[in-house]
């Protein structure tokens, strides 16, 4: 008897184990969502504030077409205070504006005067990369430019 009343105990809580176990809330979790909120995450940690300074175009895609040639010759000095001078390979200049948003996720740049600055002229860049020497940006589609220190 004290057998069985041993091995009906050790049944009851090993059914209670399963039935807890079982009755826990399971979560999915979705590993690609995972990563690419990790891969958000330390993208936005590595985004700094741009470093005053003069910079070049490296490349601008405008819909899908590499117009990087026409800014041959151009250089933009973005100021601490926001201000964004641009002077062409004429050697006119251009006064504009940049800002980017509190989280530093997208960047707004009000510049005019040429077509050039005009392609360039956008509110809705996204930040891809800022370091000390290197501004990355797109916009949706297929539209970017990189500016890098001079």
């Amino acid at each position: 008897m004290k057998k069985l009343s041993s091995a009906l105990l050790h049944g009851i809580a090993l059914s209670a184990i399963i039935f807890m176990l079982w009755s826990c809330t399971k979560q999915r979790v979705n590993p690609s969502a995972t990563h690419q909120s990790a891969t958000l995450s330390d993208a936005l940690q590595s985004v700094e504030n741009v470093t005053p300074g003069t910079y070049t175009i490296l490349r601008f895609i405008d819909t899908g077409d590499d117009e990087t040639s026409q800014f041959n010759g151009y250089t933009f000095r973005f100021r601490a205070d926001g201000v964004l001078i641009a002077r062409t390979n004429t050697g006119a200049t251009f006064r504009g504006t940049w800002r980017l948003n509190q989280a530093e996720t997208r960047m707004e740049i009000n510049i005019t005067g040429t077509k050039a600055l005009d392609d360039l002229d956008d509110d809705d860049w996204r930040v891809v990369n800022i370091t000390n020497q290197r501004i990355s940006l797109r916009k949706p589609g297929p539209d970017s430019v990189v500016f890098v220190m001079q």
